[in-house]
């Protein structure tokens, strides 16, 4: 399984997508063009880390079924 359940992906990018939404009110008056690439780069991110998180329990489940449909070719034999 490895560390955080092969989660690692998921995790860096949800600590980003974190760090990115709490710098957004620090820097929100600096500059007019800062809101913007937030405004952009802040959901983006969020998505990202939901795509990950799904695609590796899309993965987990596939291996989990197909582990399972091995065991039982293995008892059948």
């Amino acid at each position: 399984m490895g560390y955080l359940r092969n989660q690692l992906a998921t995790v860096i990018t949800g600590i980003f997508a974190a760090v990115l939404t709490g710098l957004w009110p620090i820097f929100y008056d600096y500059a007019s063009i800062t809101n913007i690439i937030f405004m952009i780069a802040v959901p983006i991110t969020w998505f990202l880390t939901f795509a990950c998180w799904m695609s590796q329990k899309s993965v987990d489940y596939l291996h989990k079924h197909e582990q399972v449909h091995t065991d039982t070719e293995k008892k059948l034999e």
